[in-house]
């Protein structure tokens, strides 16, 4: 249950993430760490859970 909130909000997050790099306000490489980090910690939560 737990790592389906954290999937759902990685979702969102990367939505949001995309957007702003859409509009031009967030640049492609800030895009890709942001998303990386996202990456990372919905990674780590899937690991203590398992």
């Amino acid at each position: 249950m737990l790592f389906n909130a954290n999937l759902q909000e990685f979702a969102q997050q990367v939505s949001y993430i995309a957007a702003l790099q859409t509009n031009g306000k967030m640049s492609t490489y800030e895009s890709y760490k942001k998303i990386k980090q996202q990456w990372k910690r919905l990674k780590k939560t899937h690991k203590q859970l398992t």
